[in-house]
């Protein structure tokens, strides 16, 4: 926000902004990392903070209004008229640059962050360290489930979330600037058809049950992906993140829900798959002619189990792969082990046997994109159903993506926290990329069946993977994530 667009009010304006250091200061001669302020009639502390922000380096206003009460020994948020305020400044910090940038050639390696990561300057130390280990990228939440919205959109239908008055990123150019000064590649990933917000502020735009309510997950509707309004919506968001400089827009959550719902049922399994395919389809083909005036990639994150091609899948999620990949320019499988039951293609506890789920499930996409789309998989940053999680795991997972021609990688940890992938990253990247040691090929797997009808037992689809509603309570269930039914 420039400070010319806050809401400020006009009397302040006329108010010349002196360095601490050559004016009056509370009790004596303040150090010359503030600057001085006199508050004039109908001034809040909030409204302060909104003009300064920028000039002080401070990354969100919560941070600078708790510098200000501080450094200017405030007892309350209470102000009077000719009060003098300190506003602290920044110290001038050197930033980080990433060492091996995307635009050079160099493979995609990201981490996810969510919405409220990014509204905080701690979201900086966390990207650093990152750039520190080796990493290039960054996905951040434009908008998750829960459909908030993360920074300030100007789409009518943009909510910020349940009590909030703004969105988390205090300044969506600010981060965009951070991160351009950090050679990060940006990727703004906007979940589409699970939206929260959406859905309770909007219900006549969910799929329904049969009693006329929205049909819902996780205290989330599932908005019809064929609605005008709804796709308006969603690529309006596509379009200003866009303008805004990412460098890529993803779609999750580009699929019908898997949870039950049979609203459109057309009578047999192909003709429902087909009629779904056809919506998915149609969404990402609008995407790509709104988005083709701009320099930007589009990627969308598929269930990890489409790879096995099963027709009932597809009739679940609509996600037909290879007519997704003609559409768009990357794929994100995610093919997280952990979230494989027991017993999948023959391997009794598919958490621990990353090399197998990411190379098998990475050279599978492959095989069905056909070269029409890079495959970047998702790859498991959390211990969630993993006997030994360590950064070990994680440099299997890489091994093995890249072993099967992965073009990049992301990993994913709904808390944020990276803290073992730091710990073998750089052994992973630049010049020791060669040294490390390939994953062993796969060993051949019993055949799973790809049969038109759902299997009576032995399950292998998607209704096969972890069921989160069953699973809710474990301990290390990472939630909001569109990789299991």
């Amino acid at each position: 926000m420039k400070p010319a667009e806050s809401t400020l009010h006009p009397a302040i304006a006329s108010i010349v902004i002196v360095l601490v250091a050559t004016a009056p200061a509370l009790g004596g001669t303040a150090a010359p990392d503030t600057i001085e302020y006199t508050v004039q009639d109908g001034d809040t502390l909030v409204k302060i903070c909104a003009a300064h922000r920028q000039l002080t380096d401070h990354y969100s206003l919560t941070e600078l209004m708790t510098a200000i009460r501080d450094a200017s020994r405030l007892s309350s948020d209470a102000l009077s008229i000719g009060q003098q305020l300190r506003i602290p400044l920044l110290a001038e910090r050197e930033e980080p640059r990433v060492a091996e940038p995307v635009k050079a050639g160099h493979e995609v390696r990201a981490i996810y962050l969510t919405g409220p990561a990014c509204g905080v300057s701690s979201l900086f130390d966390r990207v650093d360290a990152f750039i520190g280990a080796g990493g290039n990228a960054v996905v951040f939440d434009a908008k998750d489930i829960d459909g908030a919205v993360s920074y300030r959109s100007a789409h009518p239908l943009a909510a910020w979330g349940e009590g909030r008055a703004a969105p988390v990123i205090p300044s969506l150019d600010d981060m965009m600037a951070r991160f351009r000064r950090r050679g990060l590649y940006v990727i703004a990933r906007i979940a589409l058809f699970l939206d929260g917000e959406l859905g309770r502020n909007h219900p006549e735009l969910a799929l329904q049950d049969s009693t006329g309510a929205a049909w819902s997950e996780r205290g989330c509707a599932w908005i019809d992906p064929e609605n005008p309004v709804v796709r308006d919506y969603n690529l309006t968001l596509a379009v200003e993140l866009a303008r805004a400089g990412v460098d890529e827009i993803q779609f999750d959550y580009v699929r019908y829900p898997t949870n039950g719902w049979r609203g459109d049922w057309a009578g047999d399994l192909e003709g429902t798959a087909a009629r779904r395919r056809t919506a998915i389809s149609g969404f990402l083909a609008a995407a790509r002619e709104q988005l083709s005036g701009h320099r930007v990639v589009i990627s969308a994150d598929l269930f990890g189990i489409m790879a096995w091609g099963r027709v009932d899948d597809l009739a679940l999620t609509g996600q037909h792969v290879p007519t997704i990949a003609s559409l768009v320019d990357v794929i994100c499988p995610m093919i997280y082990p952990s979230h494989f039951r027991p017993g999948f293609d023959g391997i009794r506890q598919p958490g621990d046997d990353p090399a197998y789920f990411i190379g098998e499930g990475t050279r599978r996409f492959r095989e069905l994109v056909a070269g029409q789309a890079r495959i970047r998989p998702w790859l498991q940053a959390f211990p969630y159903l993993v006997t030994a999680y360590d950064g070990e795991y994680i440099a299997t997972q890489v091994r093995s993506s890249r072993a099967a021609g992965g073009d990049g990688w992301s990993l994913w940890n709904p808390s944020c926290n990276y803290n073992a992938a730091l710990t073998v990253l750089p052994s992973l990247v630049g010049s020791q990329l060669a040294a490390a040691p390939p994953p062993a090929a796969p060993a051949p797997r019993p055949a799973t069946r790809t049969g038109l009808r759902p299997r009576s037992g032995g399950r292998t689809g998607i209704t096969g993977m972890v069921n989160e509603r069953s699973r809710s309570d474990l301990r290390h269930q990472p939630p909001r994530r569109d990789d299991r039914p």
